[in-house]
């Protein structure tokens, strides 16, 4: 069961029925990645303008990803399912984080003591036409990239600035901040000084001496490698071979593309391999393509090694 918010007040006043269920449709769109696939998701839906909400069937990796989209107040399991009246009023504004619900809070990321708070200043976000879900997901992707899933990602997120400076705030231990600060993107990474305000200098002044953690061998490219096959990791669920060969393919020609998938639930494990027919051609894919965005999600390029490591969104972190 999902409780929205409102529509703004001057959507409110003109929404009939089938707009606000276009309204959650679009919601749950952006986390499944197939309008079809959230029409056929939902199975009940409150449009009576006092309270709004909706019922579907998805898993609790998508209910996680729903929980932290605009507009969205909480994602709980629907205690009657088979029951035609549904309760879409809203009780607690933290509901997700409570002991007993099942999207509690994981345990502590870090130990006791060792996270800190800090301001990340980001590069102007590629995705598009410039919206708040849109560059949040983009600041969520940056963190997977050293976290190594959404949840956690999503969590250490508490502040985002989107409109005309670009960055966020997030809790992470020195060694993770580290590693943010050399993500393709990141312009600095330092501690938020303004930790009890809204008020954050996203802006910042010259941010080449700002970047507190620069590690500048783990953000240079090779541009020499001596390999023909790459690593992609970070693929959207839904991203197709299809799709990832025109992405790839105008680098150079190109002897497979494969995605990996699960054997048994038949879905892709968000990574793959390419191969080129030169290394140069794998060179400059690697240097071109490596943080960019496919299918909404931040990609990550690399080295396809003898034995790549393991991945998967439900890692705690990834193999280093």
């Amino acid at each position: 069961m999902v409780l929205m918010g409102p529509p703004p007040p001057h959507q409110l006043l003109t929404s009939t029925k089938s707009h606000i269920i276009d309204h959650y449709v679009t919601t749950l769109e952006r986390v499944l990645g197939s309008e079809i696939d959230a029409q056929m998701c939902i199975y009940d839906a409150s449009s009576d303008h006092t309270h709004f909400g909706f019922c579907c069937h998805i898993d609790q990796q998508t209910a996680y990803l729903l929980a932290s989209m605009p507009g969205v107040l909480s994602v709980k399991p629907d205690p009657d399912v088979d029951s035609i009246r549904k309760d879409y009023t809203y009780s607690t504004k933290f509901e997700l984080n409570t002991e007993s619900s099942p999207f509690s809070a994981s345990p502590l990321l870090f130990p006791a003591g060792t996270a800190k708070h800090w301001l990340v200043r980001m590069d102007r976000p590629a995705v598009g036409a410039i919206r708040k879900a849109q560059v949040v997901d983009y600041y969520v992707q940056v963190l997977i990239r050293v976290l190594g899933n959404e949840k956690d990602a999503q969590m250490c997120i508490y502040h985002i600035s989107w409109q005309s400076n670009y960055g966020f705030c997030c809790e992470l231990d020195d060694e993770c901040a580290r590693e943010l600060a050399a993500v393709p993107g990141v312009l600095s990474v330092q501690p938020d000084e303004n930790l009890g305000s809204d008020d954050k200098d996203y802006g910042g002044q010259n941010l080449n001496q700002l970047r507190a953690f620069e590690d500048s061998s783990a953000s240079t490219l090779t541009t020499n490698i001596k390999t023909k096959k790459l690593f992609i990791t970070g693929l959207s669920f839904y991203t197709s071979e299809k799709t990832l060969r025109a992405a790839f393919e105008g680098f150079g020609e190109l002897v497979e593309v494969k995605i990996i998938m699960d054997k048994i639930s038949k879905r892709s494990k968000g990574y793959a391999f390419v191969e080129y027919t030169s290394e140069e051609a794998a060179s400059t894919a690697l240097r071109e393509m490596n943080g960019k965005i496919i299918n909404g999600w931040m990609i990550t390029v690399d080295v396809a090694k003898k034995n790549p490591p393991k991945y998967s969104r439900g890692q705690p972190r990834f193999a280093s």
